[in-house]
C-alpha cells in the first residue's frame, strides 16, 4: 500500500514539470532581404544629379536579436548605404541605396549587388554562414546633345553661279543618334521666290555620340533676276539672301521634344551690268570699224584704177 502511494506522488510530481514548447525552440541565425525594385534609371544630362535610389528591406526570422551587416557593389560607381542594422526578434526595417554615376557619362546598364549578412546573434559572433543576396539593375539613360555650326557665315557671289555650302552636325550627347537636316521653311520660300535653286542630298545623318563632325552640303544656284535690286557704290546690282540651315536630334523628337539647332548664312549676289558710258564707247568701237573699213575700200579702188589707165597707155 506505501509503495503505491509513493509510485503515484512520482507520477504527480513529474506531470507538472515544464517541458520546452516548440515555439521556444532556438533556430540557427537567418536573414531576408529584398529590393523593391530590380533596376534602377539613371538621368545624366548635363546639369542632372545622376543619382539613382532603391529602396530594400532586410528582416529577421528569429526570436532573438541580430546584427546584420549591409555591403554594396555597384560595378565601379561610387554608393551610399547603411553599414549594419541591428533587428530585434522578428523585426524587419526598411534602407536605402543611393547609387552616384557620372555626368554625362554614356550610356549603358551596370549591376549593383546588396548584400546583407548576419555578424552577431544574441551578442555573439552566429554559428553559421547566414546571407542574403540580391542584384538591382541600374540603367544609364541616354541623353540627346547637338551643335550646328556653318564654315562660312557669309558668302559673296554672282548671279546665276552654282556654289554650294557646308554645315557640322556635332552629337555632344551620349550615344549614337540620328539628326534630321533641312533648310527652315521660310528660309527656302523666300530663297526659291528670289529665284534660287536649291538641292540638299541627305535629309536625315547618323552620328557617333562625341565623335568627328558629320558634313552635310546644300548645293544652289543664286538667281539671274536682278530686278528690283538696289545699286551699290560700285554701279553692281547687290541683293542680300539668308539660308538658315536646321538640324534637329530624332531621339529627342521620339522622347517628348525636340532638340533643334540652327544658324544662318548671308548670301549677297552681285550682277555687273553695262554702263551708259560702256554701251556708247561700243558703239563708237562699231563705227569706227565701219569707217575704217569703208576707207579701205574705197583706198582700193583707186589704186585699182590707176592700174588699169597705166596699162592702156
Amino acid at each position: 500500500m506505501r509503495i503505491s502511494v509513493l509510485t503515484l506522488v512520482v507520477i504527480l510530481s513529474v506531470s507538472y514539470i515544464p517541458l520546452p514548447s516548440a515555439q521556444a525552440q532556438v533556430g540557427v541565425p537567418d536573414v531576408n532581404l529584398e529590393c523593391e525594385t530590380g533596376t534602377i534609371d539613371i538621368e545624366v544630362y548635363p546639369g542632372a544629379s545622376a543619382t539613382g535610389m532603391v529602396t530594400c528591406t532586410v528582416s529577421n526570422p528569429n526570436s532573438y536579436q541580430e546584427k546584420i551587416q549591409i555591403q554594396v557593389t555597384a560595378d565601379g560607381l561610387a554608393v551610399a548605404a547603411p553599414g549594419s542594422i541591428t533587428l530585434g526578434p522578428n523585426a524587419e526595417e526598411d534602407f536605402q541605396v543611393t547609387v552616384q554615376a557620372q555626368e554625362q557619362m554614356t550610356k549603358q546598364s551596370r549591376q549593383m549587388t546588396v548584400t546583407a549578412t548576419v555578424t552577431e546573434a544574441m551578442g555573439a559572433p552566429p554559428p553559421n554562414v547566414a546571407e542574403k543576396q540580391t542584384t538591382v539593375i541600374m540603367n544609364i539613360k541616354q541623353f540627346a546633345g547637338l551643335q550646328l555650326e556653318t564654315y562660312t557665315p557669309s558668302v559673296s557671289l554672282p548671279s546665276n553661279n552654282e556654289s554650294m555650302l557646308a554645315f557640322a552636325i556635332y552629337n555632344t550627347g551620349n550615344w549614337v543618334d540620328k539628326y534630321l537636316v533641312s533648310i527652315t521653311p521660310n528660309s527656302m520660300d523666300n530663297l526659291e521666290t528670289a529665284g534660287f535653286k536649291i538641292s540638299l542630298p541627305a535629309n536625315k545623318v547618323e552620328i557617333q555620340a562625341r565623335g568627328n563632325p558629320e558634313m552635310v552640303v546644300v548645293f544652289f544656284e543664286t538667281p539671274d533676276d536682278y530686278s528690283g535690286w538696289d545699286q551699290n557704290s560700285d554701279g553692281m546690282y547687290e541683293a542680300t539672301f539668308v539660308l538658315e540651315f536646321e538640324a534637329k536630334s530624332e531621339f529627342s523628337c521620339n522622347n517628348g521634344g525636340c532638340l533643334t539647332e540652327r544658324v544662318s548664312v548671308a548670301i549677297t549676289v552681285l550682277h555687273e551690268v553695262e554702263t551708259t558710258g560702256d554701251i556708247f564707247s561700243s558703239a563708237a568701237d562699231n563705227e569706227m570699224l565701219i569707217y575704217g573699213g569703208g576707207g579701205a575700200g574705197l583706198l582700193l579702188i583707186i589704186l585699182l584704177v590707176i592700174v588699169i589707165k597705166k596699162r592702156k597707155s
